[in-house]
């Protein structure tokens, strides 16, 4: 049997991401590994438990969370990261991609979103949250990079 996919959560409310750690707690497949409430815990987090994921609130003060991305996949290269903004105006996919992240979420949107963008993003692919069609790029049948791409030139 396969050891279950590692996640690390980075919000500095709790509360907000109670319900994907509950979630996350029944399923066989996936295991919390840790929960942290700020940018300079996550590196320890990353650095001694060694998840394939981590999912960041975008509304984590005392760092950019983008620049947070971009700081632990220098450390961690090929870490999947998903973001979890708390309004639709913060979901831009390009930026979101170009930090390296692999997602987005609503913080609003059910649990059971929030765990079906954690096994996209741990199966290969990006999950957005539904987003105007105009703000989403065109990325079906693209590769990674090509999809990259895409999402700068919005």
């Amino acid at each position: 049997m396969r050891n279950p996919d590692r996640i690390v959560i980075v919000d500095n409310n709790p509360d907000s991401s109670a319900d994907l750690r509950a979630e996350l707690e029944t399923q066989p497949d996936l295991t919390l590994a840790a929960a942290v409430t700020c940018a300079s815990c996550s590196f320890a987090a990353v650095s001694k438990q060694k998840p394939d994921l981590v999912v960041i609130s975008l509304s984590l003060p005392g760092h950019r969370v983008l620049e947070l991305v971009k700081d632990l996949l220098v450390l961690h290269a090929g870490l999947k990261f998903l973001i979890v903004a708390s309004n639709d105006a913060e979901l831009e996919a390009g930026r979101v991609l170009r930090a390296g992240a692999h997602g987005c979420v609503l913080s609003s949107s059910s649990s059971a979103t929030k765990l079906e963008a954690v096994r996209q993003i741990l199966a290969g692919h990006h999950s957005f949250s539904p987003q105007p069609a105009h703000r989403q790029p065109a990325v079906s049948g693209l590769s990674p990079l090509d999809w990259v791409h895409a999402a700068t030139a919005l």
